[in-house]
């Protein structure tokens, strides 16, 4: 399939629009599957914008719907002769007018969320010799946050290469300098992982994104969880960077329904031994204004903050947060962390 005037085809690709290639589907469920990896990659190899389109049934799983993000590319919901965008919930008559924000219709709810999500974000930096493992961040979240563990592991859904952290590690190693992306899958489906790892000036880094069930309870509660589960990770990972914990209301499971996307709730926040030392923050300071805890080996230790119990919302406290360690510093001390060797 594909389209003829712009010379770009792929089996998945049923047609181009201007820059949009479109992938459509009847599928209840669409996971990403290699086929669709692939689309999202010779897509965007082509200078063009991945588009997903479902039914209004259709869920996307998290790994999914991230990779398809990653790409530039978006979901859209086929009703008809709309096209309505779950992230905005603008309806729209063709693809470039639902993603460009034209309003024709007002995108209707369908009932309120089913459940609270736990949305993870984490940066570590390790040593590029032969003694460095990865994947004790996703071992770690998975464990003090979900009470489950890593089971399985792959490059795309479903994962089917059993959890082992050397032969992880060592697939990651055969494609340094990288990124090389990887799924990570607990086997009750409480908490699915994508991570991505490369060579970095500074070693190896592994950045660890995910998607895990939370218990019931509120933002406090929630909040207390995240920190104690990121003072558990200071001790549980080798070499922390930064991480943030966050909440999200959305439906039963960990999959996307169709609709409009709910504002994720910072919780917690870490800030590993190398970022401690480089922004040399004033820790009573923090210990004062936002209840900052040190965690992890006394000689270098990380940094540890929750925002479900300060008087501001969680959102206005983790901005504060960060202007308190110095947004300019943390932006170049990420700068000169990166940057593949």
């Amino acid at each position: 399939m594909g389209d003829v005037l712009t010379g770009f085809q792929h089996p998945l690709v049923d047609r181009v629009e201007g820059a949009y290639a479109c992938v459509e589907t009847r599928a209840d469920r669409v996971g990403l599957t290699e086929a669709l990896a692939d689309a999202l990659l010779a897509t965007t190899a082509a200078g063009l914008v991945p588009v997903v389109i479902t039914r209004p049934i259709a869920r996307m799983s998290y790994l999914a719907r991230y990779h398809v993000s990653v790409a530039g590319g978006r979901w859209l919901v086929r009703d008809g002769a709309l096209l309505r965008d779950p992230l905005t919930g603008v309806v729209a008559d063709s693809v470039e007018r639902a993603l460009a924000g034209e309003r024709v219709l007002a995108a209707p709810m369908q009932g309120p969320p089913e459940s609270v999500r736990y949305l993870v974000a984490l940066s570590t930096q390790t040593p590029a010799d032969d003694s460095t493992r990865l994947g004790d961040a996703a071992e770690s979240l998975a464990r003090h946050l979900a009470a489950t563990a890593p089971a399985c592991w792959g490059a795309h859904e479903p994962a089917t290469l059993a959890w082992d952290r050397a032969t992880y590690t060592d697939a990651s190693k055969a494609w340094m300098p990288g990124p090389v992306r990887w799924m990570i899958a607990d086997a009750e489906g409480t908490a699915r992982f994508t991570t991505t790892v490369r060579r970095t000036k500074g070693g190896v880094e592994e950045t660890t994104t995910g998607i895990l069930l939370a218990p019931a309870g509120d933002t406090a509660r929630l909040a207390q969880i995240a920190a104690d589960a990121l003072e558990r990770l200071a001790s549980d990972v080798a070499a922390p960077l930064f991480g943030t914990v966050s909440a999200q209301a959305g439906p039963a499971g960990l999959d996307y329904d169709s609709r409009p996307v709910a504002a994720a709730v910072p919780l917690a926040a870490i800030v590993g031994p190398r970022a401690t030392r480089a922004l040399a923050p004033d820790f009573d300071l923090l210990s004062r204004e936002f209840g900052a805890r040190r965690a992890g080996r006394a000689r270098l230790p990380s940094l540890v903050v929750g925002f479900g119990h300060l008087e501001a919302s969680p959102v206005d406290a983790a901005v504060r947060f960060a202007h308190a360690l110095g947004t300019e510093q943390i932006t170049r001390l990420l700068d000169r962390s990166g940057g593949a060797s």
